[in-house]
């Protein structure tokens, strides 16, 4: 979950630091959870002083997001990149594809699967945190995807349907497959089984867009 923080030339200082907070922090919310991460903490392992991470994150629940956001990012799942992928001239289907082999290369990453299963066992007692994972990660995602669906719809799709198509694609990726490698019962595909895993995903929903976009019309 964290991001690379090697130095660069002439890179902004506050910048340098940024990234040196966020990796500390990531590192720490995988090892220690977070409930046991605390601003200090960061703090020391990054190597600045606290104040200095609160000049950069106003608490411990945006530096959480903010670390999950960047694990996003790293995978082109952002809401920049996301929105990106309809000006790129390429078809809804091109699109779906190419956003699922990202979205199944993050649900099999060690640090993704290891952040899930830090938010299971925490949920129970704090039920809060896996809101500020559902905020940061998966509805964040969703809530792009379905603009991605909807832009594509050119009018003839409405906003729910576009939000349920989003909501159905994600989970024809997850599907089992993400159950079980949770339980660690499921080896991560190959680049082979990801694209005719997606592939399979992506002409559902391609079917289901065509049924509800001819029926407006």
């Amino acid at each position: 979950m964290y991001v690379a923080t090697t130095r660069k030339q002439g890179r902004p200082k506050s910048e340098e630091k940024y990234h040196l907070i966020l990796h500390a922090a990531s590192c720490l919310f995988l090892k220690d959870g977070f409930a046991n991460t605390s601003m200090d903490t960061v703090a020391k392992a990054s190597g600045v002083s606290k104040q200095t991470v609160y000049s950069h994150f106003e608490g411990k629940d945006a530096l959480f997001k903010a670390a999950i956001s960047s694990k996003c990012r790293s995978y082109q799942l952002d809401t920049q990149q996301l929105i990106n992928s309809t000006s790129d001239s390429l078809s809804l289907l091109e699109c779906l594809q190419k956003v699922g082999c990202q979205f199944v290369r993050l649900l099999q990453d060690p640090e993704a699967i290891a952040i899930f299963r830090v938010i299971i066992a925490e949920a129970v007692n704090s039920p809060h945190v896996a809101t500020l994972f559902y905020q940061a990660g998966p509805e964040a995602s969703l809530s792009t995807l379905s603009d991605v669906i909807e832009k594509f719809g050119e009018g003839s799709l409405s906003r729910d349907i576009a939000q349920q198509l989003a909501v159905d694609y994600c989970a024809l990726l997850k599907g089992e497959y993400h159950t079980m490698m949770l339980c660690g019962i499921q080896p991560p595909l190959q680049d082979e089984a990801i694209t005719a895993h997606v592939n399979s995903a992506a002409e559902k929903i391609l079917l289901l867009f065509t049924h509800y976009t001819q029926r407006r019309n």
